[in-house]
């Protein structure tokens, strides 16, 4: 669990695209979904829906502030249009 915590912000810092983002959209419900059917680990507990939301939102939020960060430090490189 603490692997997609630290995973997502790194790979939006990586990459800075904001994209990135639905990196915890979707990796969060896969895990819980895994977690659910028994591919792995021991299941889930009660509460664990508030638990999952909670994880996604903060995902996004730190996957976000990661990507701002690294694009605050250096920015997006845009060409340049030819002039007429």
């Amino acid at each position: 669990m603490t692997v997609l915590l630290i995973a997502f912000p790194l790979v939006g810092l990586a990459i800075r695209s904001w994209l990135t983002i639905l990196l915890p959209l979707t990796g969060w419900p896969l895990y819980y979904m895994g977690l659910n059917e028994g591919w792995w680990g021991s299941g889930t507990g009660d509460g664990w829906e508030f638990i999952a939301v909670g994880l996604t939102i903060v995902g996004i939020v730190s996957t976000g502030l990661a990507v701002a960060a690294s694009r605050l430090v250096r920015p997006v490189a845009r060409p340049r249009r030819p002039a007429a």
